[in-house]
């Protein structure tokens, strides 16, 4: 193998595949990465769990392929002060070679190499602008939590019916649902697919995709491949059944109030200091008032509270205690500069949209016994 390629290049797809790379006493090769030049010039890395591969430009003199260790390469190329790199590979020796710097580096066949799965129809996909996919995996992913005992809840539910979009999170403890309509994104897919993708995976493609370009997303029965012909991600779903939400979802509301985002940001910021072990915020909503009270106390601290000009519908409610956090992720996570927040009764999860837009919602339970 000899090539020469930009060092930006070469940094761009050695960053891209990064998170492939692992550690693994069982598997040393897996802290490699695959150099392959053909008809293009590939770097590839997996960890058994995800596998990338990055198309970079090259000048491609003699076609070949190399694995060698992902650091000190990365570390090499990271500093080299040339705009222009030689690679070449000498048997199980790579090259790295500039104008004023030269390092062999003892690398392993790529025949020894794991096999990157692949999708084997490529027909059937999902096209979706990266910044509206990225946009709606923001709004969401912050409602999963990595889990060993419910490992589904340690992903996003991609439930495609064809034509609509839902992507959801959980934790248990709050929800959020967004939902893309077909004129988002463009499909060959006929049929619907319900399965649930890695969080770790999503953040992933959330970090390595461009937000100019299209992403083209292939589903089998164990596998999803995310690319957009330069950068390819594939990844192991998470098996089993993502929990039936739906029921939790509030279907009547009592309380109804609408509000400036910013008024309910700062609040909960605001009394955040004086939340107690629980990060417990109260809102208070009487029915004579026109305003919501947010509260919180501490024995040591002492307590505030922040009231917010509403809009109300409905009879108004006495205390509801939220975790602040979980609170404070939902508000921030709604698009737009007026927000609804909906409850049933005070020991019923409440509801959070955008005022007039019904694409997101985010769901979170109160305390109980507070």
């Amino acid at each position: 193998m000899k090539i020469i390629i930009l060092k930006e290049n070469l940094k761009t797809a050695l960053s891209s595949v990064e998170r492939g790379v692992t550690e693994n006493n069982n598997l040393p090769i897996l802290k490699n990465v695959l150099l392959k030049a053909d008809k293009s010039f590939v770097v590839s890395a997996t960890n058994l769990e995800i596998g990338v591969t990055y198309n970079a430009a090259a000048k491609i003199n003699e076609v070949g392929s190399i694995t060698v260790p992902f650091g000190p390469l990365y570390s090499i190329i990271q500093n080299s002060d040339s705009e222009r790199i030689n690679l070449i590979a000498e048997g199980n020796t790579l090259i790295v070679k500039t104008d004023n710097y030269e390092a062999r580096m003892q690398g392993v066949s790529a025949e020894e190499f794991p096999i990157i799965p692949s999708i084997e129809n490529k027909n059937e996909f999902l096209a979706i602008d990266a910044d509206t996919f990225k946009d709606a995996i923001t709004q969401v992913m912050g409602s999963a939590q990595v889990s060993e005992l419910k490992p589904e809840l340690s992903g996003i539910l991609f439930d495609f019916q064809v034509s609509i979009l839902k992507l959801v999170a959980t934790d248990s403890y709050r929800l959020a649902e967004k939902t893309l309509l077909n004129n988002d994104f463009k499909t060959t897919i006929a049929k619907g697919v319900k399965t649930i993708i890695p969080l770790r995976t999503i953040a992933e493609v959330m970090r390595i995709f461009p937000l100019d370009k299209e992403i083209n997303i292939h589903i089998d029965a164990h596998q999803i491949l995310f690319t957009n012909g330069t950068i390819s991600l594939i990844s192991r779903l998470i098996d089993g059944n993502y929990p039936d939400y739906a029921a939790i979802i509030p279907q009547r509301i009592e309380t109804e109030l609408v509000m400036e985002k910013e008024n309910l940001v700062s609040a909960l910021k605001l009394v955040a200091g004086f939340a107690g072990k629980a990060s417990d915020v109260k809102l208070r909503a009487k029915s004579e008032a026109k305003v919501l009270e947010v509260y919180s106390s501490n024995q040591y601290v002492g307590e505030n509270n922040y009231l917010i000009p509403v809009k109300r519908t409905g009879e108004g409610f006495g205390e509801i205690a939220f975790n602040g956090r979980y609170l404070s992720d939902g508000v921030r996570a709604l698009q737009g500069t007026s927000i609804s927040f909906g409850v049933s009764s005070p020991n019923k999860p409440a509801i959070l949209k955008t005022a007039g837009d019904t694409s997101f919602f985010y769901i979170v339970m109160p305390l109980e016994g507070k």
